[in-house]
């Protein structure tokens, strides 16, 4: 089918985070360039993922529905006219209540557009702790059915709380139900050397996706020696036919492991 509707199509699945959809077009089938497109894109070089996102093959086209003209002529009529004598009244500024409220209850757009100003009209203030309801709210979108909400959720936490609370949200996505979304938040913690996730982080070696064991396993990697101990616990405590799985990664992390080899047996110190 044409650039244009499979854009109009796929558009808002992508959005939502259904990549696997790229994945299949990705050098393959031209799509018509629109603002959802060029979001994702950004959000996918912001996670790291430059491949795909250079993969894409976004072809121009026109964005505007009939009748552009006449807004276009409308909105430089409201440019021309003279200034107001009296100044503007102050734009409303929404309570807390009202726009957690709304974040919580309303459609996904909704959501997203009080996320923002949240963020606009509450913004954290050095040393200060996150406002509970706040954090209660950012808590539940993050296991939000639109993968999309999950997704905004996530980059207004970082932009709202500290660093250890952000990492806390990110450790929530680690239980997503799309692959990609634990693969990146997988990733941002192992970057973040957040410790309190390192069992999450095992527990995913054994993910049934190739992807998500492959960033989990990079991750703990990047702790180095201080993932050793947590190892050996979820060593202890998994199957016979498992336990290979984290004596191998724990072998690599060792510094004995040049001098002796590799661990035949997952009961050593």
């Amino acid at each position: 089918m044409p650039a244009d509707v499979l854009a109009q199509l796929l558009g808002p699945r992508v959005e939502a985070g259904e990549h696997g959809l790229l994945e299949l077009l990705a050098g393959r089938r031209p799509l018509l360039r629109t603002p959802e497109l060029d979001r994702v894109r950004g959000r996918l070089r912001a996670e790291g993922r430059d491949a795909l996102a250079d993969r894409l093959v976004l072809v121009a086209g026109p964005l505007r529905g009939p009748g552009a003209e006449a807004e276009d002529a409308a909105a430089l009529d409201a440019l021309r006219a003279p200034a107001p004598s009296t100044p503007a009244a102050r734009a409303h500024r929404p309570a807390l209540p009202e726009l957690l409220d709304l974040a919580r209850g309303g459609t996904p757009e909704q959501t997203r557009r009080a996320l923002g100003r949240l963020v606009e009209e509450y913004p954290p203030t050095p040393g200060g702790e996150p406002d509970p309801a706040l954090h209660a709210v950012i808590e539940e979108l993050l296991r939000h059915p639109r993968a999309g909400v999950r997704l905004h959720a996530h980059r207004v936490s970082r932009a709202l709380f500290d660093r250890a609370t952000h990492a806390r949200s990110t450790a929530v996505l680690l239980s997503d139900p799309l692959p990609d979304v634990v693969r990146m938040a997988a990733r941002k913690l192992g970057r973040a050397s957040w410790e309190p996730a390192l069992p999450e982080l095992i527990r995913l070696l054994g993910h049934p996706k190739p992807v998500v064991r492959s960033a989990a396993r990079e991750a703990v990697t990047g702790f180095g020696t201080a993932a050793v101990p947590a190892l050996r616990r979820a060593a202890a405590h998994a199957r016979p036919d498992r336990r290979a799985l984290y004596a191998d990664l724990r072998a690599r992390l060792t510094d004995s492991d040049a001098d002796t080899g590799p661990w035949t047996a997952d009961t050593g110190p």
